[in-house]
């Protein structure tokens, strides 16, 4: 067959299937399109599913008359000048294939007028061909008419998916560009009905509140960030979730760089999620809107057929400060699990509170203690429960400790004293021992915990249910600790700082250990005892597996089994193969079979310790496995549960 020049018509619709592949990449041109012209307000009308009629309508700067036919032609931009141009790209749309390409497989109107001009233009094409061209009446600014898509490739429209699918991805769209300008006024009509709306204020969170409701809006997190001058210089700003707010598909994140939405997937979602690294359960993700701004020159969006995404020029940088800040903004907005009532039964949802004392003032003095939430005698109540266990400031401490010398054995009063005195974590374990060592022997002390605000609020312990959780009375309510949970978030905080100075503590065995293992693990734990050694570990062959002469100081002989079978199926590459897969493995293996178990009766010491430790930690909130450690019950909550408040 020679080779021949294909017919323009034809290389428009071959060219149209890379640009216009769904009603939904229509819109999304479009409205790039008016965002690129300054438009402050935007309205998308869609009709049967997009196929019918699309109509995309703005107030920017409009198309001038001698310019309109000129903009349906193949590359014809007002974005680009020179080839160096696409290296310094500040619009969305830069290519001038949108126009042309819908034009190709569709019946267009197009109606525009600039402000300079006194009467509009109005410009039919279909298939490409111009059909008519004439004068009219119009506000400044440009409407497109979309009728018919595919109406000529009818191959095209049996491949779409159905009305309700087409119509929910116009709608992902319209919303993405509404987050990435809440300065701009969307309007979305589907099928007659407005279905989306914003006021343009310029808020991100009244856009946040039209898309998911108040209740969600209300508990992101702000985020702001920059770093870098010149090219290098990166600037972040958006809202996330908290760790107890999430989603089962990555579909509610939402990144723009540069205001240019991105597809969920990628480098920097992964970025985003390793920064919610043992906050969220497996198969979860958070609500994100992120926007990186960086110097064009830094960025090529010239990567993909529908520019969904980048590369960046200096990825680790943009990478750090990405999951850098989102850490820290989690870490700063780190709340405690609720439990809420929906028609009068208690169902588990998470909703993120604001802990602690509030920072003293030169004006308003820090109170002694923090006021009530029960309501019933709240200025007694104060008076009488200002002796904390946990928490509460040095004064609370010391009056909880002066309620146990009135309540409890002396050598224990003694101890704690001297402990509280000195502050120091040996001198803890000295008290512990004038205690007994029962109650601090169990609960390890979390050495040399990083200093951050207070993590929780003041707590008195009530008791252990279950033998699996810790009561808590709080002035905001009462508080149900996992004790497994909450121990694992310790364990596995003190185990990464000490694998971070590499002195994992190890404990020699008097008479060692064997495991029998399946050869298989035999060989993989033999093969890696460097590694395992910087654990803590001290292996050597024996007949039908392993033998152990030392262990992780915390890790209970009871436990070793079953850890040497889960070290031995991650050596093996199940959850991952990397050096960070790796030691994320041993953290939470070990965390998980060194902690305190449900169904293991605490004494009172044992409980205040144990959430005196998890009130050090950075984050309190979750176990490494992203599970709650606590919750909480409010005293509206309860009086609703007993009648009294309706």
């Amino acid at each position: 067959m020679p080779i021949r020049l294909l017919d323009a018509t034809v290389a428009a619709q071959i060219a149209a299937g890379e640009v216009v592949e769904r009603p939904a990449s229509v819109i999304k041109e479009l409205v790039e399109n008016a965002l690129d012209a300054g438009a402050h307000r935007i309205g998308v009308e869609v009709r049967g599913g997009g196929l019918r009629e699309l109509k995309v309508q703005d107030d920017g700067s409009g198309i001038t008359a001698d310019e309109l036919e000129l903009a349906f032609e193949r590359h014809a931009t007002s974005k680009l000048a020179v080839a160096e141009d696409l290296f310094n790209i500040n619009t969305l749309g830069f290519r001038g294939e949108a126009l042309p390409s819908i034009a190709s497989v569709a019946q267009v109107i197009c109606i525009t007028r600039t402000d300079a001009e006194e009467v509009g233009t109005e410009l039919r094409i279909a298939g490409g061909e111009v059909q008519a061209r004439m004068a009219c009446g119009c506000s400044p600014g440009t409407s497109f008419s979309v009728r018919n898509l595919f109406y000529n490739t009818p191959v095209r429209r049996e491949y779409l998916r159905s009305e309700a699918t087409e119509l929910s991805a116009i709608s992902a769209v319209v919303q993405q560009y509404a987050l990435a300008y809440p300065e701009v006024r969307f309007t979305l009509t589907l099928e007659n009905r407005l279905a989306f709306q914003t006021n343009g204020d310029g808020n991100l969170r009244s856009v946040l509140i039209e898309l998911y409701g108040p209740d969600v809006a209300r508990e992101l997190l702000p985020l702001e960030a920059e770093a870098g001058e010149g090219e290098q210089h990166v600037r972040i700003t958006g809202m996330l979730s908290p760790p107890g707010l999430t989603r089962g598909a990555r579909s509610y994140m939402h990144l723009f760089v540069n205001r240019r939405a991105l597809q969920p997937r990628g480098a920097l979602v992964n970025v985003v999620e390793d920064a919610y690294h043992t906050l969220l359960m497996k198969g979860r993700h958070p609500i994100v809107v992120l926007n990186l701004h960086v110097h064009p020159l830094a960025v090529d969006v010239n990567v993909h057929p529908t520019k969904s995404e980048v590369k960046f020029r200096f990825a680790p940088k943009v990478h750090s400060l990405i999951g850098r800040s989102v850490r820290e903004a989690l870490v700063a907005g780190a709340g405690v699990a609720t439990w809420h009532e929906n028609d009068g039964s208690l169902q588990r949802r998470f909703e993120l509170r604001q802990l602690g004392q509030q920072p003293a003032t030169a004006s308003k003095p820090a109170p002694d203690a923090p006021s009530s939430a029960w309501g019933v005698a709240a200025s007694a109540w104060d008076g009488e429960h200002s002796r904390w266990d946990v928490g509460g400031g040095d004064a609370e401490m010391r009056g909880g400790e002066e309620a146990e010398r009135r309540g409890g054995e002396d050598a224990e009063r003694r101890g704690g004293e001297e402990a509280e005195r000195r502050g120091g974590e040996d001198a803890e374990r000295r008290g512990g021992e004038d205690a007994g060592t029962d109650s601090a022997s169990r609960i390890p002390t979390l050495a040399s915990p990083i200093p951050h605000p207070p993590s929780l609020p003041p707590l008195r312990i009530v008791g252990q249910i279950g033998m699996t959780y810790i009561v808590a009375e709080t002035a905001e309510g009462m508080y149900l600790i996992d004790q497994h949970a909450a121990h694992e978030r310790i364990t596995y905080e003190r185990l990464m700082s000490q694998h971070a100075a590499g002195a994992v503590e190890a404990q020699g065995l008097l008479l060692p250990q064997t495991v029998a293992l399946p050869p298989a693990a035999t060989a993989l734990l033999l093969g890696n005892q460097s590694q395992l050694s910087a654990w803590g570990f001290s292996l050597e062959e024996w007949g039908e597996g392993v033998r152990v002469r030392a262990i992780p100081a915390t890790l209970p002989a009871e436990q070793l089994n079953k850890a040497l079978h889960e070290l031995a199926d991650h050596l093996a590459g199940k959850g991952g193969s990397t050096p960070l897969d790796w030691r994320e493995a041993m953290l939470i293996t070990l965390s998980c079979h060194t902690s305190v178990r449900a169904g293991q009766s605490l004494s009172h010491e044992e409980m205040r310790h144990l959430l005196r430790q998890l009130a050090a930690c950075v984050s309190p909130r979750t176990c490494p496995h992203g599970r709650p450690t606590m919750i909480l019950l409010t005293p509206a909550q309860l009086e609703r549960q007993f009648g009294r408040r309706v």
